[in-house]
């Protein structure tokens, strides 16, 4: 029998990317609504209409795009267990494979909310409400609590190559920018720069959205003239007649394209100058009125020669 049929064969375990909480995590979550109770409330509210009006001429506001439709989610980083994200209306999540320091948590769990875009394998971190223990939600303005995120996100190991996604921090668009960055047919999200003040999310209802038609190109047997916007043909001597500076035309298969048209003496002595036995390309234009195509420019060494099919002007 050989050794081959009778070695066994190791495969390497495909790791998976998320787990589902356990019951140990899940009560663990639970036990940090009791600490913090305003993790009960919703932090992302619809704005009605009737509310856009008075929201956007008061005081300071903050805003981003939000790419996913489903409410912002708690990223939880608490000591005993893996980082994880939490969705409070469908009571489920998920837990990361994100290296952290041993000592990490150790003051108390930390608390952003975050949107897991799944299509772009993004986490986007959009705020921070409890950091190391400490209410930020109820005591700290947004501008305040985004400053902290970006501290604590740079104490956070950079290099992650277990994690399945790009974490990344929002960056806000002040209400004076938002102009640069507008469209109607996304949602955003409206945060004021407020203490414990949930976040809008809007959509621009009354703006219309032009829908430009496609316009239909029927399909053609024939090469159309816009398709190529130059010209390349072989100028070579014209060796069947002994006049000076007398040059044919010819294109990449060989076929002859007819005499060229010299238009003026700097192209003559420019061609005179390059002009060796095999040809120089060059770029040229048909001149209905001579019947023939003239030369407009030399062209580097190397350009590529057109092909017979686009000289439709020869019959």
């Amino acid at each position: 029998m050989s050794i081959h049929n009778t070695t066994p064969r190791f495969e390497k375990a495909k790791i998976p990317r998320f787990h589902r909480l356990d019951v140990a995590h899940i009560s663990a979550i639970e036990a940090l609504y009791t600490s913090f109770p305003f993790l009960r409330q919703r932090m992302e509210i619809h704005m009605p209409f009737s509310r856009a009006r008075s929201t956007f001429s008061s005081g300071s506001l903050w805003l981003w795009p939000k790419f996913d439709k489903r409410p912002v989610g708690y990223l939880i980083f608490l000591e005993g267990f893996s980082p994880c994200i939490w969705f409070p209306e469908r009571q489920e999540g998920m837990t990361f494979r994100w290296l952290l320091p041993p000592s990490f948590s150790q003051q108390g769990a930390t608390i952003c909310l975050a949107n897991l875009l799944a299509g772009e394998s993004v986490l986007q971190i959009e705020d921070i409400i409890v950091y190391e223990g400490r209410d930020l939600w109820s005591h700290q303005t947004f501008s305040e609590r985004w400053l902290l995120l970006r501290q604590f996100w740079h104490s956070l190991p950079p290099d992650q190559p277990l994690l399945a996604f790009q974490p990344r921090v929002v960056t806000p668009i002040p209400l004076s920018e938002w102009h640069l960055h507008y469209h109607s047919a996304v949602y955003w999200i409206i945060q004021t720069d407020q203490a414990r003040q949930p976040r809008w999310y809007w959509r621009d209802v009354v703006t219309v959205v032009e829908h430009k038609p496609v316009e239909f190109i029927a399909p053609v047997m024939k090469r159309s003239a816009e398709i190529i916007n130059v010209l390349c043909a072989l100028c070579l001597p014209y060796a069947n007649m002994s006049l000076p500076d007398t040059y044919s035309l010819v294109s990449q298969e060989g076929t002859a394209l007819g005499m060229a048209s010299i238009p003026n003496m700097a192209m003559s002595l420019e061609l005179r100058g390059k002009m060796v036995t095999k040809g120089v390309p060059v770029e040229v234009v048909w001149k209905p009125a001579f019947q023939k195509y003239q030369v407009m420019r030399i062209l580097p060494e190397h350009t590529p020669i057109t092909t017979a099919s686009f000289f439709f002007h020869r019959t």
